[in-house]
């Protein structure tokens, strides 16, 4: 009777292929990772997005004469646009879209800092004294620089967790109004709506801006 010798795996074509799958298993992590990072990254962009669709929706259904700050920035209580629209968005060359204080190159009617906006560590210091309304710590909106506190405004910070003490997945709202007016003639008000948050992967400051133009129907 013949034996047959059955040939095994040697002790290096075992170590290369536990280490092919070791590298196979980490891709394959690292595509997972990936694609959770993104798909983090995206829901908050798109929260964002909804939170500034919210308050612009919320200004536009606002009678316009309980929109009245104590006072306005700079020039901003007599500017005038090229183009707009009475019943919707300015669309062109509005002069309070002239200012940027602290040379960023965002004009102040858009930006929320007065500075760097890399304040990831720190997002409610050097807010911009020219926002009218601006976030509180416990992410109520503070209205102190109007005549009267609006009623029922949405939160100035909400999560993406529903939780705003994970400061990773905070987004934040903030308010400029400018008086839109020719010769002595209020025409309306210009209302930047500016949603922010930091990306929750790359901590860099991301942010959606729109302008609603409310006209003086008084």
């Amino acid at each position: 009777m013949q034996l047959r010798s059955v040939k095994g795996f040697t002790i290096i074509e075992l170590l290369i292929a536990s280490i092919i799958i070791l590298l196979v298993s980490i891709g394959f992590l690292r595509g997972i990772l990936f694609y959770i990072q993104y798909s983090t990254s995206q829901k908050m962009k798109d929260m964002a997005s909804q939170t500034n669709s919210n308050f612009v929706k919320y200004f536009d259904s606002l009678p316009y004469n309980l929109i009245q700050p104590t006072s306005y920035y700079d020039n901003w209580g007599f500017s005038s646009c090229d183009v707009y629209n009475p019943s919707g968005s300015i669309t062109e060359n509005c002069t309070f879209t002239n200012e940027d204080s602290d040379g960023d190159s965002i004009p102040d009617f858009y930006d929320p800092y007065n500075g760097s906006n890399e304040k990831f560590s720190n997002p409610l210091s050097n807010l911009g004294s020219w926002l009218t309304i601006y976030p509180n710590s416990d992410g109520s909106c503070n209205m102190s620089k109007l005549n009267q506190p609006l009623p029922n405004i949405p939160n100035c910070i909400v999560s993406f967790k529903n939780d705003i003490s994970i400061a990773n997945f905070r987004i934040y709202t903030a308010v400029t109004i400018a008086r839109v007016a020719t010769t002595s003639l209020e025409s309306g008000k210009a209302i930047g709506v500016i949603t922010w948050y930091f990306d929750p992967i790359t901590k860099k400051y991301k942010s959606i801006q729109t302008v609603l133009f409310k006209e003086n129907n008084q």
